[in-house]
């Protein structure tokens, strides 16, 4: 192990576009260290691992996979879908189109809560878990810009996992479940 001073990507390094400032590092980590499926034997592996899938979902889908809303019944129509107009005619809800449900609170997918909660558990710097965490829920309320900072921070996660993978002990993945034959 090596200990040498952390560097940080610039809001114009993306690991998404190739140009993180670990970047060769972290296409290593990733070659040697992530399954093509499942989960990873080690802990920086599993780091590697659950942060990419993360970044690729933001940066391909929007987060889409990530984010779902919990579905409620319309205020409007108390989950009946229609509602009375002005003649007193039955007609579709104005605010739900006679969906009869309505999206509620935001939450992480079960999938991607995992991997959030196994970097939360992991990550020597767990407050950029935390806040990566708290950006997915709030940011998706104003849409996706696909901005330098919007990018910047995903980066700084990766980055701060690079830093880790290259500062300390690589041990084994206790999530890790191998297929016995």
């Amino acid at each position: 192990m090596k200990t040498t001073e952390k560097l940080n990507s610039t809001l114009k390094q993306h690991y998404w576009e190739q140009s993180g400032v670990y970047q060769k590092i972290y296409d290593n980590l990733y070659n040697e260290l992530v399954p093509k499926s499942n989960m990873a034997e080690t802990i920086h592996g599993e780091l590697i691992r659950c942060i990419s899938r993360l970044y690729y979902d933001f940066c391909n889908n929007g987060n889409y996979n990530v984010l779902d809303f919990e579905m409620e019944d319309c205020e409007y129509c108390d989950g009946w879908g229609y509602e009375e107009d002005s003649y007193g005619k039955e007609q579709d809800c104005s605010y739900c189109d006679g969906q009869c449900r309505v999206d509620g609170d935001l939450y992480v997918t079960d999938y991607y809560d995992d991997m959030l909660s196994f970097l939360e558990r992991y990550m020597t710097e767990r407050d950029l878990t935390k806040h990566l965490r708290t950006w997915l829920l709030q940011e998706y309320q104003t849409r996706y810009s696909f901005s330098d900072e919007q990018m910047n921070v995903y980066d700084k996660v990766v980055d701060s996992i690079v830093y880790q993978c290259l500062t300390t002990e690589n041990k084994p993945n206790p999530l890790f479940i191998t297929e016995e034959a």
